[in-house]
């Protein structure tokens, strides 16, 4: 019986952790993605934000990032963790993306996306 509670729980641990890094690897792939698309279409901030206070720092903050940044993908850096940031949430955010160009932070993004196939929403920003 011990055995087969340590098979159980292995399995549920590294079925976990699987599901855990397809959702963080989306995640990054999604904020890769918006920030060109946000630098040749800024109204489309409106698709990704839960509430619309947001609208005007998450285009500004995309705005500024896509100006200093080369268009080289290499240059990116987004590092997405699991939970909410302490000093700027609340608890409800699903993921942190730190987002960055070289070794330098720029922003940081509160997400609210539950799977891999889900749709990835902005929930709050802040400059670190």
């Amino acid at each position: 019986m011990p055995i087969i509670i340590i098979v159980a729980a292995a399995a549920m641990s590294w079925w976990s952790a699987r599901v855990s890094s397809a959702v963080e690897q989306h995640v990054r792939d999604e904020v890769l993605q918006l920030i060109p698309q946000i630098q040749s279409n800024p109204e489309i901030v409106s698709e990704f934000v839960v509430n619309p206070v947001l609208l005007e720092p998450v285009s500004k903050t995309f705005s500024d990032i896509s100006r200093a940044w080369s268009g080289d993908k290499k240059d990116l850096r987004v590092t997405v963790s699991t939970g909410d940031n302490p000093n700027y949430g609340d608890g409800t955010a699903t993921h942190v993306a730190i987002v960055g160009i070289g070794e330098h932070a720029r922003f940081g993004l509160r997400i609210l996306c539950d799977d891999k196939d889900s749709p990835m929403f902005i929930a709050g920003i802040w400059t670190p």
